[in-house]
């Protein structure tokens, strides 16, 4: 069973890297596919990368450089454009989605949560239908939401590993069944837009402390920043944040 790996972040990158020092005795990674200016850079991993314009899936080039594989599978780490119905209809598409399906479907599901006040959230892996983050889900990992979003990422990027290889197995076995989702469950949400990072007056005197906290350690790096508006029009940055637990001096 041959495999294609897809990704353009930094976090997905270090979950492909550990995929690919993996061997599986009935499947193999051929390639990776990136996008022209991926976070890091993927062409030091050692296998093929090919890179393109996410719009570009469905140019014939895109298509013959694919086809040359003869890929079984690809699955899509963290990827954040539409894939495009002429390649999921040809090869089975899976993608990682770091939300427990159906709830969170859509855009910034990690960024949506945090502020939502969730606790706890999951690493979906699921094929690509006709729909929006719809599809029949192979494996659901919960993993806790606290700490800063580097933590967060270490813990999507060590399921992610885990389960990706479990999925390898079983569909190279054809041991491994996907469960449909229960769509009258679902949930959907917009991805989210710099303008929307902004924390304004009223929200300084709405909002809770650990509201405050949330919205800012959800929009760090790599997303766009929480920032405040100055008086002569300029916008500072927070990239970071703490919250004093009761009976916490402020030194501690």
């Amino acid at each position: 069973m041959n495999i294609i790996l897809v990704g353009y972040r930094k976090w997905a990158y270090e979950l492909i890297k550990s995929v690919i020092r993996k061997k599986g005795s009935h499947w193999n990674i051929r390639a990776i596919i990136t996008t022209h200016n991926p976070e890091i850079d993927y062409t030091t991993l050692p296998i093929p990368c090919i890179k393109l314009d996410p719009k570009d899936f469905e140019t014939e080039k895109t298509q013959e450089e694919i086809k040359r594989l003869k890929p079984n599978i690809l699955v899509f780490y963290g990827w954040s454009w539409l894939i495009p119905k002429s390649v999921y209809k040809n090869y089975t598409c899976l993608i990682l989605h770091p939300s427990p399906l159906p709830k969170y479907r859509g855009g910034s599901p990690l960024q949506h949560q945090i502020i939502a006040g969730e606790r706890k959230s999951a690493v979906s892996i699921f094929a690509v239908g006709d729909g929006l983050d719809n599809g029949d889900i192979y494996t659901q990992t919960t993993f806790s939401l606290n700490g800063n979003m580097n933590d967060i990422f270490a813990r999507i990027v060590k399921i992610g590993i885990t389960d990706s290889i479990k999925i390898f197995d079983g569909l190279a076995d054809k041991t491994l069944l996907p469960t449909p989702q229960d769509h009258t469950q679902a949930t959907y949400f917009a991805r989210r837009k710099p303008n929307e990072s902004e924390l304004t007056m009223d929200d300084l005197k709405n909002k809770t402390s650990e509201e405050l906290y949330n919205f800012i350690r959800a929009l760090t790096d790599p997303y766009p920043n929480a920032y405040i508006k100055s008086k002569d029009g300029k916008k500072l940055f927070i990239t970071g944040a703490r919250l004093k637990k009761d009976g916490e001096s402020s030194k501690d």
